[in-house]
């Protein structure tokens, strides 16, 4: 493997302006990452704080024992010195790992840990937060494949219809079975087929729900390197979680006013702001009768959910959380911050939405009195095998260029450029001439004999339609003729912007190691990376 990296402007407007450092940065973070001892200066403000480490390491070990990963316990155990930190990033727990941008997010935590504790002489425990409590099972039941060379969303065939976090949504192991099979043979059969369907089949047997499947998955794939997991949705983590959930129901009011002040100022220098919430959210789920229920904060002080099903006083709703902490679980606003009062977060690794949404929190994380960590874009990747790379090349079209989505438009120019007759111009111009001669005809005919008009209409348009018709049986000739360098066009873009989208949101990272073996993440990890805002290309 190889690594080259250049410019790649993101679909994120505030993205963009980030990368262009045409931000005040300090407008939406605590920390400007551009600067060389960031890292050495947040260390100094974690040291500052206090964190629960004894009981950290035990939960987590706890936790991440059953993976027998002895790398990610011995990073564990170090989270007990005083001086050590984490980098944290996390993601859904998507089928087979759902989409690259969560490999390339591991990668991106894996890399800037090792990076940091080298730099800052003391551990740096690289932590990938499982996003259990998310509860839409549409957004990670599936992956895509090629089918008859195109792209297909194949979704596994079991309904969750239940509102609860999806970390207990219970696997069908038959189905799954099934899906994983139909999946991997849609990869082509290798020399690695079979080992990895029996390792797929023997984790997927473990697992009693789909983010436990997922964990397996990660810790099979990169506990070797170190990686610890934490999941949202653990019961007993809520554990530790206690008395940040009591923090910020009692702050609750300021921390929503935080939250509507960011976003106003996001507007006021020309942003969107990603997340919708309304002042009077809690931005606190409450499970009953085993359905999530988002609260609200009343007039009166009480907290609700928006039907009234469940209604307490604030300090009925702090003695429901101390007698019942398995019962709350956070949002999209209070997620982040349950983060990082739990975890010595040294930087925190963010797609480019969370980007977008982390500095709408900026005043949210004041109101609890505690700085934003360094917020770090991940790593950025197109995983560019050499046979695509050879089609590159035969097309004469630079990876950067294909990246940016333009494949589609240089295959049709290629193709304009390459017919040796002009069909469009021509079909076209005997189109028009055709419609002038037969309207002549046609005038002549109805004014002797009115009641043909309308069977003349359809004459003309019959005939229109065989031109059309001839036209386009010319140009499926044409690409015939062509068909060998066309379909270079074809195979890149489906390889490394399919259907004009990035890689890293459609392909599978069991793809390649159907291809290239089990030792492919390990490779992709172990290679050196650049913090830089460039976009990475790794030749394989």
């Amino acid at each position: 493997m190889e690594i080259f990296e250049f410019s790649l402007q993101s679909a994120n407007p505030f993205v963009n302006a980030l990368i262009e450092k045409t931000l005040d940065i300090h407008t939406y973070f605590d920390y400007d990452i551009s600067l060389e001892d960031v890292y050495a200066k947040r260390q100094d403000d974690l040291l500052k704080r206090s964190f629960n480490r004894k009981e950290l390491s035990s939960y987590l070990k706890t936790y991440n024992e059953k993976f027998q990963a002895p790398a990610a316990m011995r990073n564990i155990d170090r989270l007990l010195d005083e001086s050590s930190t984490v980098v944290v990033g996390g993601q859904q727990a998507g089928l087979l790992t759902g989409p690259l941008y969560t490999i390339h997010k591991v990668v991106s935590i894996l890399a800037l840990a090792k990076q940091q504790e080298e730099k800052l002489g003391s551990p740096v425990i690289p932590v990938f937060w499982v996003a259990g409590e998310d509860h839409d099972f549409d957004e990670i039941n599936h992956v895509y494949i090629q089918k008859n060379d195109r792209i297909k969303k194949k979704a596994i065939s079991q309904r969750y219809l239940d509102k609860r976090s999806v970390a207990f949504a219970e696997l069908d192991h038959a189905a799954c079975k099934r899906w994983i099979e139909e999946v991997i043979q849609s990869f082509g059969e290798t020399q690695h087929t079979k080992d990895l369907l029996k390792k797929l089949t023997m984790y997927m047997e473990k697992s009693s729900t789909y983010t436990e499947f997922f964990e397996w998955l990660i810790m099979d794939l990169f506990g070797s390197e170190g990686i610890v997991l934490i999941q949202s949705a653990d019961p007993g983590l809520r554990e530790l979680e206690t008395e940040h959930f009591s923090a910020m129901i009692q702050k609750n009011d300021e921390l929503a006013r935080g939250m509507m002040n960011q976003q106003q100022i996001i507007r006021e220098n020309g942003f969107s702001p990603i997340i919708e919430t309304a002042f009077e959210s809690a931005n606190l789920f409450y499970e009953a009768d085993g359905e999530r229920l988002l609260m609200q904060r009343l007039e009166s002080g009480e907290f609700a959910d928006k039907e009234n099903r469940v209604s307490f006083t604030q300090q009925e709703f702090l003695n429901e959380l101390a007698d019942c902490p398995e019962k709350f679980s956070n949002n999209v606003v209070t997620r982040p911050i349950m983060q990082e009062l739990l975890l010595p977060t040294l930087a925190f690794i963010a797609g480019p939405g969370e980007l977008s949404y982390w500095a709408e929190l900026k005043q949210a994380f004041e109101s609890i009195d505690i700085k934003m960590p360094p917020v770090v874009p991940r790593l950025n990747v197109t995983i560019l095998e050499r046979s695509i790379d050879s089609d590159l090349q035969d097309i004469q079209t630079a990876i950067p260029e294909a990246l940016n989505g333009s494949l589609g438009k240089l295959k049709e120019q290629w193709l304009n450029d390459h017919q040796q007759i002009e069909i469009d111009g021509i079909a076209d111009e005997a189109i028009n001439e055709i419609s002038r001669i037969h309207e002549q005809l046609t005038n002549k005919i109805v004014a002797e004999y009115p009641g043909m008009e309308a069977y003349s209409k359809k004459n003309k348009q019959f005939v229109v339609r065989q031109l059309d018709l001839l036209k386009r049986e010319a140009k499926k000739n044409i690409e015939q003729k062509h068909h060998h360098i066309l379909a270079k066009f074809d195979r890149a873009e489906r390889a490394i912007s399919p259907g004009g989208s990035p890689q890293e949101r459609i392909w599978n990272i069991y793809y390649y190691l159907n291809k290239y073996g089990s030792h492919f993440p390990q490779n992709l990890a172990g290679l050196s990376y650049s913090f830089n805002n460039q976009h990475k290309v790794v030749k394989i």
